[in-house]
């Protein structure tokens, strides 16, 4: 099925879905139609390329994260598999 989603920036390496998705679904995009690889919540992120351990996560033209593992395009991102320092102290204990 297809499903609604957003993507602000064609260099974007992530497109938000705007419904609950499932995998199989598709999603269209200015880079293409995207098939799920798993189910995806709504308002959640979807790689629209494969993303390797330490590449960039690019949403909105900007830098949100780094990915904690290889992905294909298809995969939903968030942080089982996304890092993020920002608001974090360097060193800090937690």
């Amino acid at each position: 099925m297809l499903r609604k989603s957003m993507m602000i920036d064609p260099r974007d390496s992530v497109a938000m879905v705007l419904e609950d998705s499932f995998k199989g679904d598709v999603i269209r995009t200015p880079r293409g139609e995207i098939t799920l690889r798993e189910d995806v919540e709504f308002a959640h992120k979807v790689t629209v390329e494969p993303l390797k351990k330490g590449q960039p996560v690019i949403k909105y033209q900007e830098e949100i994260g780094y990915m904690l593992e290889d992905v294909p395009a298809g995969a939903w991102i968030h942080n089982h598999n996304m890092g993020c320092d920002r608001g974090k102290v360097r060193g800090a204990k937690i």
